[in-house]
Protein backbone atom coordinates (compact mmCIF):
# COMPACT_ATOMS: atom_id res chain seq x y z
CA UNK A 1 0.00 0.00 0.00
CA UNK A 2 2.90 2.44 0.57
CA UNK A 3 3.40 4.78 -2.18
CA UNK A 4 -0.27 3.88 -3.81
CA UNK A 5 -0.87 7.50 -4.27
CA UNK A 6 -3.43 7.38 -6.80
CA UNK A 7 -5.78 5.08 -4.64
CA UNK A 8 -4.83 6.86 -1.75
CA UNK A 9 -5.55 10.52 -3.34
CA UNK A 10 -8.88 9.38 -4.37
CA UNK A 11 -9.65 7.84 -0.34
CA UNK A 12 -8.63 10.74 1.27
CA UNK A 13 -10.62 13.36 -1.11
CA UNK A 14 -13.65 11.01 -0.78
CA UNK A 15 -12.90 11.08 3.39
CA UNK A 16 -12.87 14.55 3.12
CA UNK A 17 -15.80 15.32 1.53
CA UNK A 18 -17.60 12.93 3.72
CA UNK A 19 -16.34 14.81 6.50
CA UNK A 20 -17.24 18.13 4.74
CA UNK A 21 -20.71 17.71 3.94
CA UNK A 22 -24.23 17.87 5.67
CA UNK A 23 -26.83 15.40 4.27
CA UNK A 24 -30.00 17.24 5.67
CA UNK A 25 -31.87 19.05 3.24
CA UNK A 26 -32.68 18.92 -0.41
CA UNK A 27 -29.62 17.94 -1.82
CA UNK A 28 -30.70 19.17 -5.11
CA UNK A 29 -31.41 22.79 -3.10
CA UNK A 30 -28.10 22.80 -1.55
CA UNK A 31 -25.94 21.60 -4.68
CA UNK A 32 -28.28 24.81 -6.61
CA UNK A 33 -27.56 27.41 -3.55
CA UNK A 34 -23.75 26.52 -3.53
CA UNK A 35 -23.43 27.03 -7.35
CA UNK A 36 -25.37 30.25 -7.11
CA UNK A 37 -22.90 31.24 -4.92
CA UNK A 38 -19.66 30.38 -6.32
CA UNK A 39 -21.32 32.39 -9.46
CA UNK A 40 -21.68 35.18 -7.56
CA UNK A 41 -18.34 35.29 -6.20
CA UNK A 42 -17.13 34.37 -10.33
CA UNK A 43 -18.88 37.37 -10.59
CA UNK A 44 -16.95 39.44 -8.40
CA UNK A 45 -13.62 38.48 -9.27
CA UNK A 46 -14.64 39.01 -12.81
CA UNK A 47 -16.12 42.32 -12.39
CA UNK A 48 -12.85 43.20 -10.35
CA UNK A 49 -10.54 42.07 -13.34
CA UNK A 50 -12.63 43.65 -16.04
CA UNK A 51 -12.81 46.62 -14.04
CA UNK A 52 -8.15 46.63 -13.66
CA UNK A 53 -8.50 46.08 -17.53
CA UNK A 54 -10.89 49.21 -18.08
CA UNK A 55 -8.96 51.60 -15.36
CA UNK A 56 -7.45 53.80 -17.82
CA UNK A 57 -10.01 54.32 -20.62
CA UNK A 58 -12.31 56.51 -21.40
CA UNK A 59 -14.98 55.64 -19.26
CA UNK A 60 -16.73 56.87 -16.39
CA UNK A 61 -17.26 54.02 -14.02
CA UNK A 62 -14.74 51.28 -14.93
CA UNK A 63 -16.75 49.05 -12.37
CA UNK A 64 -19.82 49.76 -14.22
CA UNK A 65 -18.69 48.87 -17.50
CA UNK A 66 -17.21 45.52 -16.50
CA UNK A 67 -20.53 44.83 -14.96
CA UNK A 68 -22.24 45.49 -18.47
CA UNK A 69 -19.90 43.46 -19.97
CA UNK A 70 -20.12 40.65 -17.92
CA UNK A 71 -23.86 40.53 -17.81
CA UNK A 72 -23.76 41.03 -21.71
CA UNK A 73 -21.87 37.89 -22.11
CA UNK A 74 -23.12 35.42 -19.71
CA UNK A 75 -26.15 36.38 -18.38
CA UNK A 76 -28.46 34.67 -21.18
CA UNK A 77 -32.41 34.36 -20.40
CA UNK A 78 -35.47 33.16 -21.29
CA UNK A 79 -37.16 35.85 -23.43
CA UNK A 80 -40.62 34.93 -22.26
CA UNK A 81 -40.07 33.42 -18.05
CA UNK A 82 -36.52 35.57 -17.83
CA UNK A 83 -35.07 32.02 -16.34
CA UNK A 84 -31.32 31.62 -16.78
CA UNK A 85 -30.74 29.73 -19.75
CA UNK A 86 -28.39 26.73 -19.26
CA UNK A 87 -27.05 25.87 -22.42
CA UNK A 88 -23.59 25.27 -23.09
CA UNK A 89 -23.26 27.28 -26.61
CA UNK A 90 -23.35 30.28 -23.78
CA UNK A 91 -20.44 31.95 -22.49
CA UNK A 92 -20.53 31.52 -18.53
CA UNK A 93 -18.88 32.03 -15.45
CA UNK A 94 -17.59 28.91 -13.29
CA UNK A 95 -20.02 27.76 -10.64
CA UNK A 96 -17.61 26.02 -8.67
CA UNK A 97 -14.30 27.30 -6.96
CA UNK A 98 -11.90 24.68 -9.31
CA UNK A 99 -8.46 26.78 -9.63
CA UNK A 100 -9.52 29.27 -7.79
CA UNK A 101 -12.64 30.48 -10.11
CA UNK A 102 -10.01 30.07 -12.71
CA UNK A 103 -7.36 32.51 -11.87
CA UNK A 104 -5.11 29.81 -10.55
CA UNK A 105 -5.51 27.10 -13.13
CA UNK A 106 -2.91 25.32 -14.43
CA UNK A 107 -2.70 27.17 -18.04
CA UNK A 108 -1.40 30.30 -16.32
CA UNK A 109 1.22 28.09 -14.63
CA UNK A 110 4.70 27.08 -16.17
CA UNK A 111 6.26 23.64 -16.63
CA UNK A 112 8.15 24.40 -14.01
CA UNK A 113 5.40 25.30 -11.63
CA UNK A 114 3.14 22.51 -12.79
CA UNK A 115 5.55 20.07 -12.02
CA UNK A 116 6.23 21.39 -8.05
CA UNK A 117 2.52 21.76 -7.74
CA UNK A 118 2.20 17.82 -8.88
CA UNK A 119 5.20 16.66 -6.58
CA UNK A 120 3.64 19.07 -3.61
CA UNK A 121 -0.04 16.94 -4.41
CA UNK A 122 2.14 13.58 -4.12
CA UNK A 123 4.19 14.69 -0.94
CA UNK A 124 1.04 15.37 0.79
CA UNK A 125 -0.67 12.06 0.16
CA UNK A 126 2.29 10.10 1.01
CA UNK A 127 2.29 12.69 4.30
CA UNK A 128 -1.34 11.73 4.82
CA UNK A 129 -0.45 7.90 4.79
CA UNK A 130 2.34 8.68 7.32
CA UNK A 131 0.07 10.18 9.58
CA UNK A 132 -1.95 8.69 12.93
CA UNK A 133 -5.23 8.13 9.91
CA UNK A 134 -3.40 7.05 7.58
CA UNK A 135 -1.63 4.24 9.46
CA UNK A 136 -4.74 2.95 10.48
CA UNK A 137 -6.62 2.61 7.12
CA UNK A 138 -3.71 0.62 5.69
CA UNK A 139 -3.38 -1.63 9.35
CA UNK A 140 -7.14 -2.09 8.32
CA UNK A 141 -6.67 -3.16 4.86
CA UNK A 142 -3.66 -5.10 6.04
CA UNK A 143 -5.62 -6.79 8.11
CA UNK A 144 -8.35 -7.52 5.52
CA UNK A 145 -5.73 -8.95 3.32
CA UNK A 146 -4.24 -11.41 5.45
CA UNK A 147 -7.44 -12.63 6.45
CA UNK A 148 -7.89 -13.30 2.21
CA UNK A 149 -4.24 -14.86 2.13
CA UNK A 150 -5.40 -17.42 4.71
CA UNK A 151 -8.64 -18.17 2.60
CA UNK A 152 -6.24 -18.87 0.01
CA UNK A 153 -4.01 -21.03 1.10
CA UNK A 154 -6.41 -23.42 2.52
CA UNK A 155 -8.33 -23.70 -1.49
CA UNK A 156 -7.44 -26.07 -3.53
CA UNK A 157 -7.89 -24.80 -6.63
CA UNK A 158 -8.31 -21.17 -6.39
CA UNK A 159 -5.37 -18.70 -7.46
CA UNK A 160 -5.92 -14.75 -7.05
CA UNK A 161 -2.98 -12.90 -9.27
CA UNK A 162 -4.47 -9.18 -8.62
CA UNK A 163 -6.84 -7.70 -7.14
CA UNK A 164 -7.41 -3.64 -6.94
CA UNK A 165 -9.88 -0.96 -6.78
CA UNK A 166 -12.34 0.55 -6.09
CA UNK A 167 -13.49 2.00 -9.54
CA UNK A 168 -13.41 -0.36 -11.25
CA UNK A 169 -12.72 -2.83 -8.46
CA UNK A 170 -10.78 -5.66 -10.94
CA UNK A 171 -9.50 -9.20 -9.94
CA UNK A 172 -7.58 -11.77 -12.31
CA UNK A 173 -7.15 -15.08 -11.25
CA UNK A 174 -8.36 -19.08 -11.76
CA UNK A 175 -10.51 -21.14 -9.73
CA UNK A 176 -10.45 -25.03 -11.03
CA UNK A 177 -8.10 -24.60 -13.72
CA UNK A 178 -10.62 -21.95 -15.42
CA UNK A 179 -8.93 -18.43 -15.65
CA UNK A 180 -11.43 -15.69 -14.90
CA UNK A 181 -11.77 -11.58 -14.64
CA UNK A 182 -14.22 -9.81 -12.43
CA UNK A 183 -14.96 -6.15 -12.78
CA UNK A 184 -17.16 -3.77 -10.71
CA UNK A 185 -17.88 -0.39 -11.33
CA UNK A 186 -20.97 1.61 -10.61
CA UNK A 187 -22.81 -1.00 -8.53
CA UNK A 188 -22.63 -3.22 -11.36
CA UNK A 189 -20.49 -6.33 -12.09
CA UNK A 190 -19.63 -9.53 -14.30
CA UNK A 191 -17.86 -12.51 -14.25
CA UNK A 192 -15.61 -14.13 -17.64
CA UNK A 193 -14.09 -17.29 -17.96
CA UNK A 194 -11.29 -18.81 -19.97
CA UNK A 195 -9.65 -15.78 -20.46
CA UNK A 196 -8.15 -15.61 -24.35
CA UNK A 197 -6.35 -12.81 -26.49
CA UNK A 198 -9.30 -10.73 -27.90
CA UNK A 199 -6.98 -8.67 -30.78
CA UNK A 200 -7.40 -5.39 -29.06
CA UNK A 201 -4.95 -3.76 -27.07
CA UNK A 202 -5.41 -0.27 -25.06
CA UNK A 203 -2.77 2.35 -24.01
CA UNK A 204 -1.95 2.35 -19.91
CA UNK A 205 0.35 4.60 -17.90
CA UNK A 206 2.86 3.60 -15.96
CA UNK A 207 2.65 3.13 -12.32
CA UNK A 208 5.98 4.14 -11.05
CA UNK A 209 7.74 7.08 -9.58
CA UNK A 210 9.85 8.59 -12.96
CA UNK A 211 8.76 10.36 -15.70
CA UNK A 212 5.11 9.53 -17.00
CA UNK A 213 4.95 7.11 -19.91
CA UNK A 214 2.35 4.87 -21.34
CA UNK A 215 2.65 1.37 -23.53
CA UNK A 216 0.47 -0.74 -25.52
CA UNK A 217 -0.82 -4.08 -23.51
CA UNK A 218 -3.43 -6.34 -24.93
CA UNK A 219 -6.56 -6.96 -24.22
CA UNK A 220 -7.80 -10.52 -22.94
CA UNK A 221 -11.83 -11.55 -22.67
CA UNK A 222 -13.19 -14.38 -21.64
CA UNK A 223 -17.07 -15.88 -21.85
CA UNK A 224 -19.08 -13.83 -19.96
CA UNK A 225 -20.92 -15.86 -17.05
CA UNK A 226 -22.70 -14.25 -14.46
CA UNK A 227 -23.58 -10.05 -14.01
CA UNK A 228 -25.47 -8.49 -11.68
CA UNK A 229 -25.17 -5.59 -9.21
CA UNK A 230 -23.13 -5.41 -5.90
CA UNK A 231 -27.10 -5.91 -4.21
CA UNK A 232 -27.07 -9.23 -4.74
CA UNK A 233 -26.91 -11.95 -2.10
CA UNK A 234 -23.60 -13.21 -0.99
CA UNK A 235 -21.92 -9.93 -2.54
CA UNK A 236 -20.07 -9.09 0.78
CA UNK A 237 -17.81 -6.08 1.30
CA UNK A 238 -14.25 -7.23 1.81
CA UNK A 239 -11.80 -8.98 -0.09
CA UNK A 240 -12.61 -12.07 1.25
CA UNK A 241 -15.99 -12.43 0.81
CA UNK A 242 -15.46 -10.99 -2.49
CA UNK A 243 -13.50 -13.96 -3.32
CA UNK A 244 -15.84 -16.28 -1.88
CA UNK A 245 -19.02 -14.98 -4.07
CA UNK A 246 -16.63 -14.77 -7.02
CA UNK A 247 -15.28 -18.44 -6.69
CA UNK A 248 -18.92 -19.87 -5.92
CA UNK A 249 -20.08 -18.26 -8.64
CA UNK A 250 -17.79 -19.91 -10.95
CA UNK A 251 -18.09 -23.22 -9.45
CA UNK A 252 -21.97 -23.41 -9.68
CA UNK A 253 -21.40 -22.14 -13.46
CA UNK A 254 -18.69 -25.25 -14.01
CA UNK A 255 -20.88 -27.82 -12.01
CA UNK A 256 -24.29 -26.99 -14.26
CA UNK A 257 -22.54 -26.68 -17.46
CA UNK A 258 -20.32 -30.35 -16.48
CA UNK A 259 -23.77 -31.78 -15.22
CA UNK A 260 -25.83 -34.68 -17.26
CA UNK A 261 -28.46 -35.69 -14.91
CA UNK A 262 -31.16 -32.81 -16.17
CA UNK A 263 -30.52 -34.10 -19.79
CA UNK A 264 -31.44 -37.36 -18.91
CA UNK A 265 -34.67 -38.73 -18.62
CA UNK A 266 -36.32 -37.46 -15.39
CA UNK A 267 -39.58 -39.24 -15.74
CA UNK A 268 -38.98 -41.69 -13.04
CA UNK A 269 -38.02 -38.84 -10.44
CA UNK A 270 -41.54 -36.87 -12.00
CA UNK A 271 -43.57 -40.00 -11.02
CA UNK A 272 -42.08 -40.31 -7.53
CA UNK A 273 -42.67 -36.42 -6.92
CA UNK A 274 -46.42 -36.36 -8.46
CA UNK A 275 -45.27 -32.95 -10.90
CA UNK A 276 -42.64 -31.27 -13.32
CA UNK A 277 -39.45 -31.22 -12.12
CA UNK A 278 -38.52 -27.84 -12.25
CA UNK A 279 -34.96 -27.31 -10.87
CA UNK A 280 -32.48 -30.58 -11.67
CA UNK A 281 -31.48 -31.98 -8.39
CA UNK A 282 -27.55 -32.34 -9.03
CA UNK A 283 -26.97 -29.00 -9.77
CA UNK A 284 -30.12 -26.31 -9.06
CA UNK A 285 -30.53 -25.56 -12.92
CA UNK A 286 -33.43 -24.40 -13.86
CA UNK A 287 -35.32 -26.64 -15.97
CA UNK A 288 -37.92 -25.43 -19.40
CA UNK A 289 -41.75 -26.39 -18.67
CA UNK A 290 -42.46 -29.15 -20.66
Amino acid sequence: MDGDTSRGGRFQRNVSRLRAGDFSGDPAADHRERAERARREAHRRYRDYLATVFTGQDRADAGELADLALDALTAWRYVDSGERCRCACHPRLPDTDLHDYGFDCVCARTPQERRRVFQQWRDDINAFWQSPDGQQIKAAERAREAELEAWLADQHGVVVHSHDGPCPEQWNGEVDGHTFYFRERHGEWRIEVDLRPSGRSHRVANDDDGPTHSQERELDEGDVIAYGTTDVEGYGTTPLERAQFITDTIRIHLARGGCTLHRNDLSAIRAMIGTGVRWCPACGTRLPVP
